[in-house]
């Protein structure tokens, strides 16, 4: 039987006419051939690039924020959800909530800081990099249909393409049945797209005209294009375009909380975009 995924509670089969695979690319390949790779699909995936003891020691330093309960065993480093939100928590990433104060840690800037993040940015844009320093954390509770939208990271911060790049990290793994990010296929090279999904598009935020629809199911059949996904493994990492459109579903039949960051960099002296010059914040509007 075949399984139907949900994104914000609208429902996309999982069947090849909508997804397709995720290719990984040779973490070993010079930086010509990688560049060629990014411009053909608008993504790079690159396997174990992160130790995976930072990786669990970030994650475990951020769910050890949480109360008691949170996760399940008192395990904050595999993270499995413990069924228990704590009471009055405020709305993840605003004031009081753990993700804003860990943002502003000395461990997670350590962690972004790590060189090689800044070495594969500068490898995409063939010269210096600096790293915007608004870094959003993201994390999703199983139970709850809240992911991420389908949209396009150029949307949110001012600059040419050719002049930022995301370095997206799962902080643990990924699975897509937890809420994994998913690609639109060659969504990076439709520059008549938004022209096709702009109307008529089902929204659940009707206020916000940044995302390109809840529903992934509509603008795959809309564009003809698949989900590309996989199941990302703690060490991995995703680099992609501003102009690539990507999602997430939300979690299914598991405990496990996808929790991830987007480690973001602009080409060194290009134009900066004063409101990321600051910490993440769930209200900074951007």
């Amino acid at each position: 039987m075949a399984v139907t995924l949900t994104s914000n509670g609208a429902a996309i089969p999982f069947t090849e006419n909508y997804f397709g695979d995720l290719q990984a690319t040779d973490r070993r390949l010079e930086s010509d051939a990688l560049r060629a790779r990014y411009e053909a699909d608008g993504y790079v995936l690159l396997r174990d690039i992160v130790p995976v003891e930072d990786v669990l020691n970030l994650r475990e330093a951020y769910l050890g924020r949480f109360a008691p309960g949170f996760c399940k065993n008192g395990d904050t480093r595999h993270g499995a959800f413990g069924g228990q939100i704590p009471a009055n928590l405020p709305r993840h990433g605003l004031k009081g909530h753990p993700a804003y104060d860990f943002v502003r840690s000395d461990a997670f800037h350590a962690f972004a800081d790590q060189p090689i993040f800044k070495i594969l940015a500068e490898a995409f844009f063939d010269g210096p990099a600096e790293r915007i320093r608004r870094t959003p954390l993201r994390h999703f509770v199983p139970g709850r249909k809240v992911a991420s939208r389908a949209h396009m990271d150029r949307t949110y911060i001012e600059g040419v393409e050719a002049d930022i790049v995301t370095v997206w990290v799962p902080l643990g793994d990924g699975p897509l049945m937890a809420g994994g990010l998913v690609y639109l296929e060659g969504s990076h090279r439709d520059t008549a797209l938004e022209d096709k999904v702009r109307t008529g598009a089902p929204s659940d935020r009707a206020n916000d005209n940044r995302p390109l629809t809840h529903d992934l199911k509509w603008i795959s059949d809309r564009t003809g294009r698949r989900w590309l996904a996989t199941d990302y493994k703690a060490g991995d990492v995703v680099v992609h375009s501003p102009t690539i459109v990507h999602a997430s579903t939300d979690p299914g039949d598991t405990d496990y909380m996808r929790i991830s960051t987007d480690i973001r960099f602009r080409r060194k002296d290009s134009p900066a975009d004063p409101r990321w010059a600051t910490d993440w914040s769930a209200d900074d509007g951007y």
